[in-house]
């Protein structure tokens, strides 16, 4: 399952429809354009409870990928625990892969 899901966000990378990095995500969650924001199994609790609390004040979804950032470097050879999806599409899918975060708005 992994490799699969690790293509489709290759591809994902590859269509720029692909956001990675903290700081990226999170002024993209915040003008509007991230349809979706996923995190790494090994991202730190705090940065979850961040992306948690700015994903839950804008209405976007967020998800734990079965990936950890070493298997994200793999499939996009840069090494991000938070990524964030500006197409539906390849949001949808990644979604169905991934165990949602709590909604924060702490």
């Amino acid at each position: 399952m992994n490799n699969r899901l690790q293509s489709t966000i290759s591809l994902c990378r590859r269509a720029g429809k692909l956001l990675l990095g903290f700081d990226q995500v999170k002024e993209a969650v915040e003008a509007g354009q991230v349809k979706a924001v996923f995190v790494s199994t090994d991202l730190s609790d705090k940065s979850k409870k961040e992306v948690s609390f700015f994903c839950g004040k804008h209405n976007v979804p967020a998800a734990r990928l079965p990936l950890s950032k070493d298997e994200i470097k793999e499939a996009v050879s840069k090494g991000s625990g938070i990524l964030g999806v500006t197409e539906d599409g390849f949001a949808k899918i990644l979604l169905q892969q991934g165990e949602a975060l709590p909604v924060r708005e702490d």
